[in-house]
């Protein structure tokens, strides 16, 4: 199975006579994400407040408090667009590639939660307080998927 100069340049620079730069112009992804940026983070701020009040999850549980949870959620759709980038520039199936990435990533990010869950280690915790941040990654996570991979790649 020989591949062609013409399918595979040097550093994958084009794939199946496609410009991987061209699928995901750096331009283009600091667009979109940005906007990633705003949208997830306004919607997990929301749902926070929202679950905090719904749920009675103690004041003093601060890892559902706005600073944290805007925080964090910055931190990780500026982790996540920079995969989505670097993903998009080496994989000739990026989409794909980011999924499954994008999972596994949500599962391991969960492992925190699930110690905070059984340590005990924020005054205030509870399941629901737990659930609450569970379901806030599931957020996160799905904004991640849906805007990079319905924006972050020009149409093919």
């Amino acid at each position: 199975m020989a591949t062609s100069i013409s399918e595979l340049e040097v550093r994958g620079e084009v794939i199946d006579g496609t410009r991987v730069s061209d699928r995901a112009g750096w331009r283009r992804l600091l667009v979109v994400g940005a906007s990633l940026v705003l949208a997830a983070t306004a919607a997990n701020v929301v749902l926070a407040i929202a679950l905090r009040n719904w749920l009675q999850v103690p004041a003093a549980f601060q890892p559902l408090a706005t600073p944290g949870v805007a925080s964090f959620t910055i931190i990780g759709m500026i982790a996540a667009t920079v995969v989505f980038g670097a993903v998009a520039r080496v994989r000739p199936d990026p989409r794909r590639s980011f999924l499954r990435i994008a999972t596994a990533a949500l599962i391991f990010s969960w492992l925190p939660e699930i110690i905070i869950g059984v340590t005990a280690v924020f005054p205030g915790t509870t399941a629901a307080g737990i659930m609450s941040l569970m379901g806030l990654h599931l957020v996160a996570a799905g904004c991640a998927v849906g805007i990079l991979l319905g924006f972050g790649l020009k149409s093919e």
